[in-house]
């Protein structure tokens, strides 16, 4: 890098010289910004991998979100709440709906700095404490994490456990316990009698970008339901996308009693934050018993409000999940004997060096190279850049992080591969694990009608009778492969006019052991619903799932044949166009509280997205370009990456070989040309062909043939909600 200038020193000098000395910068001076890049005085370019906490998670200067500023400004931007605003109300019923703590019974407090936001939360919860809990008179308490960063107020810095937080700022404020973070036994010490709420964050940041470990949030949630105490979750920094989902906590499936959230709620354009909450807090308050001047005014809630539109828009929770599983993968990477550890989820990760090398002196390197990070608690550099970064300036930072890493190693050191903290759904659904499967029975297959270009019922009735039997052939074939792998299968019962039933992945998606049921485009196939209905109920008073879900009366969706879930981004591929409804990717983000990615199909003999997609254990992705649009087709790439993605043939894609069913190491296929089983092979998988030429003639194949009953998308294995009281089935629609 050349030198620096002198309006560059000059800019520093002054700085320096006349704010207060309560940060470090890292030696550059920034003069705007685009995207996820950062430019300096001199015209130098940076990638931001920083987001200012978080803050930027839209990018730099979002053109969507300046033009909200703007247009705003230009109308009026401050009021003060003493009396209505025109903008306040959407942004806070757009932001209580996504936070879904209690649906129509969500309200929100609007604060500017997430330090004000996390003092409403300990009013509120004090204020529930005496008022609704019981506790005595200026008794009652909150449990707090050791490790935990909530803010720089004198109340927050009092519970701190890092002293350089606290050093003679003192007295503080009493009514604080703490726990270890991660350790449920520790904070079920930590709670008595007067211990109104829980105050946590899911994801320590400056701790380190800590994890706890799978199954804690859950852990947390059962504790403070049975003990009677609130759970707050900070979600300032990792929520609005950050890891992958809209909230942090949403991995685990829990509910929180409230949420707190900031910074990316600004855009990275003004400071917005928001105490979110049950009513049976919220309404706790009274005219005058709370206030902020600046808090939920004009301005702040126009952009907070497009900045949650742009997030939605732009698929950015999506994003942060699929290229969060790539950063971190390609950070575990690196063998460089200085890594430590490499942990966190989404566009949220950190490195932990040894000891032997300083952080700080990683981080300015760096810079000088032309990549923006900040190092915390000396050893531990993070990776947070903007949810909307491409894919190739995070690789191009990554490369650089790591040659740079290079030029601090001692010769003598070995190389080593760094421990990767997992916390992906993918480990917990390993080959080993049991596949729990549903088929269902062939007796009455048959194309008697035409709803794709594969039907043809005339050339079905020139053969029928051989067609039936390699139908069963083919089928019981396929049931034995399952079961020869381990797999349980349970099979539904054909039923008479019924020829389609037999495609059991178009009769609902199962995620977390809820099925949101199919609901037909065609006239032929809408019997079927009743059949499908009535067996997913006998799934659930047998254990098998817990719950079902109606899909939305005015949307169409085809199951799992439209719904494929990658364990390994942690997210919902979607097809639209051809059976199932666009909108059906936003009922499954909502219902599941999963990123959806909705792919346009455009090719009528390709009609549901599981004949030219299929997700392997590995995380690669199997598909056929030519069935997509062209947008669609760059947001795979995009968010897949080209050494992740197999393309398959014209040839392999018309005897449907991408309809097929990965079970671990294990390709289940009618068909694989030689080209395409040595690049599976080639990457570690066994491939099971299973000839089923006379599902062929309906469009279909193994994956059509087959659904997956024990499909988790929570971090800790096994089941993934509590169990539902038996008796009658429930019957639920989506919202």
């Amino acid at each position: 890098m050349s030198p620096r200038s002198a309006a560059v020193d000059r800019s520093i000098e002054l700085e320096s010289r006349v704010a207060a000395p309560n940060y470090l910068p890292i030696p550059v001076v920034l003069q705007s910004g685009r995207g996820e890049w950062l430019f300096d005085l001199d015209g130098r370019r940076y990638l931001d991998l920083m987001s200012a906490y978080s803050a930027v998670s839209h990018g730099h200067a979002h053109p969507r979100l300046v033009k909200a500023l703007t247009d705003q400004a230009a109308q009026v931007a401050v009021t003060s709440r003493a009396y209505y605003s025109a903008t306040l109300g959407a942004f806070l019923e757009h932001l209580t709906g996504l936070c879904d703590l209690d649906p129509g019974h969500t309200r929100a407090l609007p604060s500017s700095g997430g330090a004000e936001a996390v003092e409403t939360a300990i009013k509120a919860v004090r204020r529930w404490g005496y008022r609704v809990k019981g506790v005595a008179p200026d008794a009652a308490e909150i449990a707090v994490a050791r490790g935990n960063f909530h803010g720089r107020s004198t109340t927050i810095v009092g519970f701190s456990t890092e002293e350089a937080y606290r050093a003679d700022f003192g007295p503080f404020s009493p009514g604080f316990r703490h726990f270890d973070f991660g350790d449920i036994e520790s904070l079920k010490a930590a709670i008595n009698e007067n211990t109104c709420a829980v105050l946590l964050e899911p994801i320590q940041g400056e701790a380190g970008i800590v994890v706890p470990p799978d199954g804690f949030l859950r852990e947390v949630r059962a504790v403070c339901s049975e003990r009677r105490v609130l759970l707050i979750l900070d979600e300032i920094q990792s929520g609005l996308g950050r890891t992958g989902r809209w909230f942090a906590h949403q991995h685990e499936g829990i509910r929180p009693d409230g949420l707190i959230l900031g910074k990316a709620l600004g855009g990275g354009l003004l400071p917005v934050s928001c105490f979110v909450a049950t009513r049976e807090i919220m309404d706790l308050f009274e005219p005058g018993s709370h206030g902020s001047t600046f808090g939920g005014n004009p301005l702040a809630a126009a952009v907070g409000l497009e900045a949650l539109r742009v997030i939605e828009d732009e698929g950015l929770v999506a994003r942060s999940a699929a290229l969060g599983a790539h950063l971190k993968m390609r950070l575990a990477a690196i063998a460089s004997p200085l890594v430590r550890e490499v942990r966190g989820r989404g566009l949220w990760v950190g490195v932990e060096l040894h000891g032997s090398v300083s952080a700080r002196d990683v981080v300015e390197r760096l810079a000088e190279r032309g990549v923006l990070t900040k190092d915390t608690h000396g050893t531990v550099i993070r990776f947070a850049p903007p949810l909307t970064i491409s894919r190739d300036a995070l690789d191009w930072g990554i490369d650089v992080f790591a040659e740079t890493l290079r030029q601090f190693e001692t010769p003598a050191e070995p190389a080593r591969v760094p421990r990767l903290a997992t916390h992906s759904v993918a480990a917990s659904q390993a080959p080993t694990r049991t596949a729990r499967l549903m088929m269902s029975a062939p007796d009455h297959f048959e194309v008697s009608y035409r709803i794709n270009p594969w039907m043809d019922p005339a050339q079905w009735q020139s053969s029928a009778e051989r067609l039936r039997r390699q139908a069963d052939q083919g089928w019981r074939a396929l049931k034995d492969v399952y079961e020869s792998l381990g797999g349980e299968v349970e099979v539904q019962q054909a039923r008479p006019g019924l020829p389609d039933l037999v495609f059991t992945a178009n009769s609902a998606l199962v995620l977390d052991r809820t099925a949101l049921l199919a609901r037909f485009r065609h006239s032929e196939r809408k019997m079927e619903q009743d059949h499908n209905r009535a067996f997913f109920e006998s799934l659930q008073s047998r254990g098998w799932i817990d719950s079902i879900v109606e899909t939305p009366e005015d949307l169409y969706f085809e199951g799992a044949g439209d719904a494929i879930w990658d364990a390994t981004r942690n997210l919902v591929w979607t097809g639209w166009g051809q059976r199932s409804s666009r909108p059906m990717a936003g009922v499954i983000a909502r219902m599941f509280s999963v990123p959806t990615v909705p792919l346009e199909l455009v090719d009528p003999r390709f009609y549901h997205l599981d004949t030219c997609l299929c997700v392997l254990s590995g995380g690669e992705i199997l598909y056929y370009p030519a069935a997509f649009s062209a947008q669609s087709v760059e947001t795979i790439r995009d968010l897949v990456g080209k050494d992740m993605l197999i393309e398959a043939s014209a040839a392999d894609a018309e005897h449907l070989a991408v309809n097929s069913v990965c079970l671990g190491e294990h390709l289940i296929a009618c068909h694989a040309s030689d080209a395409l089983r040595e690049v599976l092979t080639g990457r570690g998988y066994e491939l099971h062909v299973v000839p089923l030429g006379s599902f062929n003639r309906s469009g279909g194949s193994a994956y059509c043939l087959t659904l997956r009953l024990d499909l988790s998308s929570r971090s800790e294995a096994g089941d993934p909600r509590p169990a539902t009281r038996r008796g009658r089935p429930r019957l639920l629609r989506a919202a």
